[in-house]
């Protein structure tokens, strides 16, 4: 029970159904074996409560009943629904399996309800409160993204608002994290409203979670350049398995992203779009993994692409045998003047890494709009606000130093 206890809150969490909590996979080789601190600690609590108030065994057990009752009618009623439309067996064969045991289990059920208030009463009480958390949560986590998808800055407005007269450059790298995989958060021009001011080198930060034990390090970022180039705002998705801290990689989490991003600006100066298209890439993903690649070697992704972009040096050493063949680059692009500016765009990015890194994260909060109903209001204000301040914050789970953390708040109204 208890650990199906954390592997639900690991599902609804993954649904967004739930607040962030810790969770800790404890198996390096078996997916699905978790430890959820905070869980765990509610268990702790309630089991104590519950021991304390009922005394006796015996109406803990009447207690577990109505739990053991209501999980054999849930099972047959999936069963029912994967008889119909997965094994699509017989539909008589499916209303005699329904027919047996769903009054049979209904049975039970009623008796276990007819001792309601002598302990039942608790784990349905208990359900029911889950059950708030999960659909206020889901419900105001999907009306903000919503939101931030409707307001997010199209490529025109985002190259107007980095032209502006007035914006300022300042030294240094600014990590701006975000949940969007693409586009520009509109938290980004309410900065920009508010100080007209950004780091030379501007990285918006996506971290996601994928349902592998590891990611390799080469695959880990993916890059895309904001126009207008000189201006050195990138898009970035850094992608974790579920078995990689964060904890443990937020010391070398800037080494690794700006040695990335060197790659990822080479890369793009030497192929053009036309020339990308020359490169046959590995049929899946499985098989680009499957070749031998030489030691020391970094791969370089574009966001849109599914399998990576081997960098100029990998092509170049590159065997004929195998299906990806080095580009015929033009004279004009091989030339000492465009690897000068390759060179100076790397080391601009070293320089300004050096000076200082700054995280910044936005501290959104979400309001109901002032013609909302009563019951939206109490919703979204008061529960929403109370769940998201007493569960983890977004700093802690993303590991960011607090010394070098800059908060930007923008309420959303939904």
């Amino acid at each position: 029970m208890i650990s199906c206890a954390f592997a639900t809150v690991s599902h609804l969490q993954t649904l967004s159904c739930f607040p962030r909590v810790r969770i800790l996979h404890t198996s390096k080789r078996f997916h699905g074996q978790l430890y959820v601190p905070e869980v765990n600690l509610l268990l702790c609590v309630a089991a104590c409560l519950v021991t304390v108030s009922f005394k006796t065994t015996t109406i803990i057990g009447k207690a577990h009943e109505i739990c053991v009752i209501l999980v054999m009618i849930i099972t047959t009623l999936l069963m029912t629904i994967v008889m119909l439309l997965v094994w699509r067996i017989s539909i008589w064969w499916i209303a005699l399996f329904f027919i047996i045991y769903i009054p049979i289990e209904s049975m039970y059920l009623s008796s276990v309800l007819y001792k309601f208030t002598h302990g039942p009463y608790v784990p349905v009480a208990m359900s029911a409160v889950l059950m708030v958390v999960m659909i206020v949560w889901h419900y105001v986590h999907a009306k903000r993204y919503k939101y931030e998808l409707k307001h997010t800055l199209s490529p025109k407005k985002a190259q107007e608002l980095l032209e502006h007269h007035d914006l300022k450059r300042v030294s240094g790298v600014g990590l701006f994290y975000t949940e969007l995989v693409q586009g520009i958060p509109p938290i980004f021009p309410h900065l920009i409203e508010k100080i007209p001011t950004i780091h030379s080198v501007l990285v918006f930060v996506s971290i996601k979670h994928l349902h592998v034990p590891h990611v390799d390090a080469s695959e880990r970022f993916l890059f895309r350049q904001v126009e207008p180039r000189e201006y050195k705002v990138f898009r970035c998705v850094a992608r974790y398995g579920y078995r990689d801290s964060l904890d443990q990689e937020a010391k070398g989490f800037v080494h690794a992203l700006v040695e990335s991003l060197q790659y990822y600006i080479r890369d793009a100066r030497l192929y053009s779009a036309d020339e990308m298209q020359n490169v046959s890439y590995p049929i899946s993903r499985d098989q680009s993994l499957s070749r031998e690649k030489p030691s020391g070697r970094h791969a370089v992704y574009a966001e849109e692409m599914i399998t990576p972009i081997q960098s100029f040096s990998e092509l170049t050493t590159l065997s004929n045998g195998l299906s990806i063949r080095l580009p015929q680059f033009q004279a004009s692009k091989m030339n000492i003047v465009e690897l000068a500016k390759i060179e100076e765009e790397q080391k601009f990015i070293q320089r300004e890494t050096e000076k200082g890194v700054v995280y910044i994260l936005g501290e959104t909060q979400v309001v109901a709009r002032p013609q909302s109903s009563l019951l939206k209001k109490i919703v979204v204000n008061y529960i929403y606000s109370f769940l998201r301040k007493n569960f983890v914050q977004g700093e802690k789970m993303l590991s960011i130093p607090h010394g070098k953390l800059l908060k930007v708040g923008i309420s959303y109204e939904i």
